[in-house]
């Protein structure tokens, strides 16, 4: 559904520098902008751009005549897909550990949802990807024009075993009487039957795709990091539910012999993987998996974290280890170049604004990895991933993180060649030492979602 008048006002209200959404009846026709489609490395020089309602209807480096249209000239600039993070927990954007999180009310968790909603449209994200904790109530009011967000895929509740990486229940606490277990943001579950409900439950809330834990987590408390989460029957149980929706299982995994085995048995994601060795990443690429891994983990710069200068935090010792385990993955990412997508994955930040993370994580993926690589990353990859869920697909109606005929109207307009220079997307080269800035990110000048102006500061 297009956005309304509502939306507008609550743009003004929260978005000190957007402009506000602007719903039109009319096309919209973009002019004098080369265009980074998000897959090739050359830009369409001297283009211009069709909206009709939600989608792009043409892409030409030849004058259009278009009756009736809003003309948009982009002065040069480069017009680009939307981005797409593809992992993100909108429902967990609070300062602080589990039990900070475990002691919140439903009513600060869907404020701060809501806020971080607005805020990655701001940083230039159209989609996002939620790898689990939420159910699809902000969804909708995003996707109603009530408030400026992201379209959202979601997995629903943490799907993970007693004591694994989702068992976020304070010490005495038995399965199912954590505050978040009973808020529905994680599921405990043990044996075959147990995953079947919790993977039904997920879909009969909204989800779109399934989220299981295959081993220990960095964050959590009472899992080590090489746990073996789940038997061969348990994933099973996940895949065939998802395979019920038309869909997909992604999982959390750092040990390599748990990801291998999970890639057997018919998980098609891996969301971290950092200590993939190279037969598994080789089994990877061959199986057409798609590869989310947090990369920032391994940049040097993670070091000087908050949550990691107390090192007889628990979390530090695993991040430690995993960073140490991990030294080979860059080099083999960049040798079998798997289908991978950009991963964001910040929650209980201590203290760290998201945005500063978010700026940083895309100059540390760009370094690592090329900018043309780094913006198929967000864009074009991304989209593919979410076009993976098959018929629980929520935005079929057109391709996401392109710019062709047939793709949703998700669109940036950016001063400079974000291919030459990763920082006119908002990327910085500082991450804790960082200048605090605003939400507005400057060199982004618009913001187009499903065909309705968000942003717009082009002269």
């Amino acid at each position: 559904m297009r956005a309304t008048f509502a939306t507008f006002a609550l743009c003004v209200c929260f978005f000190a520098t957007f402009a506000g959404a602007q719903e039109e009846d009319f096309p919209i026709l973009f002019t004098n902008v080369h265009v980074f489609d998000g897959v090739n490395e050359q830009r369409i020089e001297n283009a211009n751009v069709l909206v009709v309602d939600n989608l792009i209807v043409e892409v030409s480096s030849e004058p259009l005549a278009v009756a009736n249209a809003q003309i948009i000239d982009g002065g040069g600039r480069t017009l680009m897909p939307g981005l797409i993070d593809s992992h993100v927990h909108i429902n967990m954007y609070k300062d602080g550990t589990l039990p900070d999180l475990a002691n919140t009310t439903w009513e600060e968790i869907g404020a701060r949802a809501a806020a971080f909603g607005q805020e990655m449209l701001a940083m230039g994200f159209t989609t996002i990807r939620d790898m689990c904790g939420a159910h699809d109530g902000l969804k909708r009011v995003i996707d109603q024009g009530l408030l400026p967000g992201p379209r959202i895929y979601l997995a629903g509740g943490c799907i993970g075993q007693t004591s694994g990486h989702g068992d976020w229940g304070l010490a005495g606490q038995r399965k199912g009487e954590s505050n978040l277990e009973m808020l529905e943001l994680t599921r405990t579950v043990d044996g075959r039957a147990e995953v079947l409900e919790a993977g039904r439950r997920n879909f009969a809330l909204g989800a779109h795709f399934l989220k299981i834990m295959v081993s220990g987590g960095v964050t959590s408390i009472k899992d080590p990091l090489f746990l073996s989460g789940f038997t061969d029957d348990e994933i099973r149980a996940a895949v065939e539910t998802a395979e019920d929706w038309n869909s997909y299982v992604a999982m959390h995994v750092f040990v390599d012999y748990d990801l291998d085995r999970a890639l057997d048995l018919g998980v098609m994601v891996v969301d971290h993987g950092l200590t993939i060795k190279e037969p598994t990443m080789q089994k990877m690429v061959e199986k057409g998996a798609f590869f989310s891994p947090n990369l920032t983990a391994l940049a040097s710069e993670a070091l000087a974290h908050p949550m990691h200068q107390d090192p007889s935090f628990p979390p530090t010792a695993k991040f430690m280890s995993l960073r140490e385990d991990s030294k080979q993955l860059t080099d083999l990412i960049k040798k079998y170049r798997p289908k991978m997508v950009f991963n964001s994955d910040y929650v209980l930040l201590t203290g760290v604004p998201y945005r500063q993370s978010m700026d940083f994580t895309k100059f540390h993926v760009a370094r690592e990895f090329g900018n043309l690589w780094a913006l198929q990353m967000m864009t074009s990859i991304g989209g593919e991933l979410a076009e993976f869920t098959g018929l629980s697909n929520p935005y079929s109606e057109g391709k996401l993180g392109v710019i062709e005929e047939g793709a949703y109207a998700d669109i940036l307009i950016v001063d400079g060649n974000p291919l030459e220079d990763i920082m006119v997307i908002g990327a910085n080269e500082k991450w804790f030492d960082a200048e605090p800035r605003g939400q507005d990110v400057p060199s982004i000048r618009m913001i187009m979602k499903d065909g309705v102006i968000y942003k717009n500061t082009l002269d």
